[in-house]
């Protein structure tokens, strides 16, 4: 069928048939307009994906192959270094997954850059930035651990400068530190394991569910949310969170040249304001950061260093992962049975649940 149609003018003395063009409708344009914009959009993320990759490619690496962390000048000069290695948030050691990459967990971050700061020979000092009411008891422990092994090795001081928050497994790490600066408003302290547990037992009866699951032996579904837990078990538990907790109090007692009995008699799970853990030889003095940085300085003989500030630049793919991972947070959660007995099922944490894991 023809697109165009004669006017329809009536004839006269000269006339000629004129054709005038049909007019698109609104309709055809939105459609355009619509196909245009997604293929644009499609375009550009599909561009800026493929450069990020290149991106990543180019980063700047090691002798031994290894992404370097990216160095920021704070203050000071001169040759010598005090390297700030933040440890901030909920430890653990499972990492987060966007939507093209997948971000380090806090103890491989950690881990990273102790290993930068020990190869550098200009690095004199390590100053550790806590602000964490701690996490898993491995993460914590492996975190601790590494900075043993940094000060070990390499002869370098470690200072840990406290901020908002530096309790349970945040104290944990920060009892291998050489020094411990707490800020006058910091908390701390929580010395001590949890392993939170749910029981709906009495709640799902109620509503005539029953639990069938099938067990290999009487203590394989110790901790069942669906079942009420017995002496025996809770005696099990029990000893293995005894397990863990004099654990923590070794090392506070190792780090804090404390005796045994007495870092018992102030952990008891309490949390403690900075002058309130100098008071029972938690920390060693109160301050902010420059009092941390001259510390730091004192400690590894220096009167002058470089203040550098170890940080992880994220690229094009780094941001879509972040952004990926946000909107799969924000999505609404169906809570049930089988979900609900997986939480419930929590390891042992030197954690302090007062302060929000959402941070």
């Amino acid at each position: 069928m023809s697109d165009v149609q004669p006017n329809v003018t009536p004839p006269g003395i000269g006339w000629q048939p004129v054709y005038l063009k049909k007019s698109r409708g609104a309709g055809f344009w939105v459609a355009v307009g619509f196909a245009i914009f997604f293929f644009l959009c499609t375009f550009l993320l599909f561009t800026l994906f493929i450069g990020s990759l290149v991106l990543s490619k180019a980063f700047v690496t090691s002798d031994t192959g290894k992404k370097q962390v990216a160095e920021t000048v704070i203050e000071g000069s001169g040759e010598d270094k005090i390297a700030i290695i933040s440890i901030k948030g909920i430890l653990s050691s499972e990492s987060a997954e966007g939507l093209f990459i997948e971000k380090p967990s806090i103890v491989e971050i950690a881990k990273q850059q102790l290993e930068q700061a020990a190869t550098d020979a200009h690095v004199r000092a390590v100053l550790l930035e806590v602000d964490s009411p701690g996490g898993g008891i491995t993460a914590s422990d492996i975190i601790y651990n590494n900075v043993i092994k940094f000060k070990t090795e390499t002869k370098k001081k470690v200072v840990v400068y406290m901020q908002d928050i530096a309790a349970s497994g945040g104290y944990y790490i920060s009892s291998a530190a050489d020094a411990i600066v707490a800020h006058p408003t910091t908390i701390t302290g929580s010395i001590g394991v949890i392993m939170p547990l749910i029981n709906v037992a009495e709640l799902i009866n109620r509503y005539g569910i029953k639990d069938s699951s099938i067990a290999s032996g009487n203590m394989k579904e110790i901790g069942s949310p669906l079942k009420p837990m017995t002496p025996e078990e809770n005696a099990i538990l029990k000893n293995i969170i005894d397990e863990m907790y004099m654990q923590f109090v070794k090392v506070v007692s190792t780090g804090r040249k404390l005796d045994v009995e007495s870092v018992k008699k102030i952990a008891d799970g309490r949390i403690y304001t900075g002058k309130q853990a100098l008071e029972n030889g938690l920390v060693d003095q109160l301050g902010y950061l420059e009092d941390a940085i001259g510390l730091s300085k004192k400690l590894a003989g220096l009167t002058e260093a470089t203040i550098i500030r170890y940080e992880k630049h994220y690229g094009l793919a780094d941001i879509f992962g972040l952004m990926s991972s946000r909107l799969i947070q924000n999505n609404t959660i169906k809570l049930d049975i089988s979900q609900l007995q997986e939480q419930a099922n929590t390891k042992p944490m030197y954690l302090w649940t007062g302060q929000s894991s959402s941070r």
